[in-house]
């Protein structure tokens, strides 16, 4: 009887903390850093909480981390967490199961604007399926697509357009190659990065990473992939793109603007900051933002990336959590994290405000870009058709490989990775 009495004694006050956080106004939200810094580092959840009296707890993790700790959550339908942020290369149909669907709440209590307000595209990647019809799971909060920058005082010494198309980007690329500068820089390194970089300039022209909506099968492997592909080979052949740019990651593509050492590249919207800071940049003022290349009809062009707001199924406070998901992605906050972090905006509304315009140098290129922006494949191999479309993209820029014959390898590399 002693013994029984000191378990439940023991019980209840382990139990004791998690009752009274049950019972509390509180909400457990994992984020990544720089989404959490987006907020103000916490100041827009103070402000909601003084709206609702919600306290909203962030815990953060790194991008790698954070998937790998939401699918531990969610598997094991722990309660540890409310509210979790989503990206899109963790994002499969095999985690829907363990999420709230949020069609009931959209339809109790709808998004300011409603859905939309948002870009199809974004919607649609956090739905399943993928589909314009498919069950909502998750608003975007910080998704976004990637532009063109180029320098604008090059441009104009050269009596040259920015480039609308890739033959234009092409020639512009051979024009602005003088004086210590290349043309152009991107993204070629291995793995994801130069998988991801290669289909900014593909998708454009009209082709898919995976075939839609089930993603079971490459989609890759088309005309247009293939002119993608040797136009960045042409870069290289004809010296019209930084050396070495085979082994680059986004930071090197930056730095190498940022330093004068390139003049154009195709960048995630988000990067724009970078180049207006004088502390790090020695082009402030001269770079210039437009949509990328993209062939005339094609509707679903660009790649939209980010994070989308997502309720936990096993979660006990649902009500509040999707009072702090409208919150979060309402036009708002999304001005005020646009504006004063530079968050890339989900809402159209924002995008196209005056307020914008007049505070965000890419806000027109990005209001131009973002009704154009299509879903990324949530497949659960994604991580390895990634590495093996890498390799023979590389095979391919180091001239081992013609474009068709890469593409036509990496489709049956990839295939059978999704059998």
């Amino acid at each position: 009887m002693i013994a029984r009495r000191r378990f439940l004694l023991a019980s209840a006050a382990l139990a004791a903390p998690a009752i009274a956080r049950a019972q509390s106004r509180t909400l457990a939200w994992v984020t990544h850093p720089a989404i959490l810094a987006a907020t103000g580092d916490g100041e827009l959840l103070r402000r909601f909480k003084d709206q609702t009296g919600i306290t909203v707890e962030a815990v953060t993790f790194p991008t790698e981390a954070l998937g790998a700790r939401i699918q531990q959550e969610l598997i094991a339908r722990s309660r540890a967490f409310d509210v979790m942020s989503m990206a899109d290369s963790f994002w499969t149909t095999s985690l829907s199961r363990f999420c709230e669907k949020l069609d009931p709440w959209i339809a109790k209590e709808p998004p300011p604007g409603g859905l939309a307000d948002f870009s199809p595209g974004m919607v649609q990647q956090f739905r399943i399926p993928q589909t314009p019809d498919g069950a909502v799971m998750g608003l975007p909060q910080r998704v976004s697509v990637s532009l063109l920058y180029a320098r604008t005082d090059l441009l104009k010494a050269a009596g040259i357009a920015m480039p609308a198309t890739l033959d234009e980007f092409l020639a512009a690329a051979r024009a602005l190659t003088r004086d210590g500068v290349f043309g152009a820089v991107y993204q070629g390194g291995e793995g994801q990065v130069g998988t991801l970089d290669w289909y900014e300039f593909a998708s454009p022209l009209g082709t898919d990473l995976l075939a839609p909506p089930d993603w079971k099968r490459a989609a890759f492997n088309t005309p247009a992939g293939a002119r993608a592909l040797a136009a960045r080979r042409q870069m290289i052949a004809d010296g019209s793109v930084t050396p070495n740019v085979v082994s680059y990651g986004f930071d090197d593509a930056i730095n190498a603007i940022a330093q004068q050492k390139a003049a154009m590249s195709v960048l995630f919207s988000a990067y724009w900051p970078r180049f207006e800071d004088a502390k790090t940049s020695q082009v402030v003022g001269r770079i210039g933002y437009a949509p990328a290349m993209r062939a005339p009809g094609t509707e679903l062009a660009y790649p939209a990336r980010g994070w989308g707001l997502m309720i936990n199924g096993a979660s006990e406070r649902k009500e509040m959590a999707w009072q702090f998901i409208r919150f979060l992605t309402d036009a708002p906050q999304q001005a005020w994290m646009a504006i004063n972090r530079g968050n890339p905006a989900s809402r159209l509304s924002v995008v196209r405000s005056p307020e914008f315009a007049a505070a965000v140098p890419i806000a027109s290129a990005l209001a131009a870009a973002l009704p154009y922006a299509k879903v990324m494949p949530n497949a659960p191999q994604l991580p390895r058709v990634y590495d093996a479309v890498s390799a023979q993209l590389q095979a391919a820029l180091a001239g081992r490989a013609a474009p068709a014959a890469a593409l036509a390898q990496a489709e049956a590399d990839v295939n059978k990775l999704l059998a």
